[in-house]
């Protein structure tokens, strides 16, 4: 009586052993699934840091003090008006924005669809201050992104660009 016992504990034993490691193994296939999209590539990193160096038209607080973009970004969070095209630095930025980003792909023969959204990251979690989107994506999609820090908030720069099959 007393090894039954001991049997029927080894047993229950060996049950919750073998629940946890089912439970493992569904996570582990879970967790290494693979994403179509890397988040983490140079190549648009370096895109992506290549716009934000961009020297623009908008200057603020007055002429010569240029923006680039990654100030311009603040300077639209900010509400700030650029003096050097007498304009609200978002709706400068959306139409400069536009053009750079139209021009950039356009050398990349390989790039479907792109998309660039400025985000405000906060306590509630983010908030959208612009998208911008062109195309179809019909491939492999690779992204990187930037926080940059806009007074008490962080904005988030993200770039993502969909490569065509060849």
């Amino acid at each position: 009586m007393l090894t039954d016992r001991g049997q029927q504990e080894m047993v229950g034993f060996i049950l919750i052993v073998v629940i946890v490691m089912i439970g493992l193994m569904v996570f582990l296939i879970i967790s290494l699934r693979t994403s179509p999209e890397k988040l983490d590539s140079l190549e648009v990193g370096n895109m992506l840091n290549a716009i934000m160096m961009h020297t623009t038209d908008c200057a603020i607080p007055a002429i010569p003090y240029y923006e680039t973009f990654e100030d311009l970004f603040k300077s639209c969070y900010e509400n700030d008006d650029c003096a050097g095209v007498n304009r609200p630095a978002c709706e400068y930025l959306n139409e400069t924005l536009r053009e750079i980003l139209a021009d950039l792909m356009d050398t990349e023969a390989t790039v479907s669809a792109y998309q660039m959204d400025i985000l405000v990251a906060g306590d509630e979690g983010q908030e959208g201050l612009l998208r911008i989107f062109e195309g179809n994506c019909t491939g492999t999609a690779l992204g990187a992104q930037r926080k940059i820090s806009a007074g008490a908030e962080d904005l988030i720069i993200q770039l993502r660009i969909c490569k065509g099959e060849d």
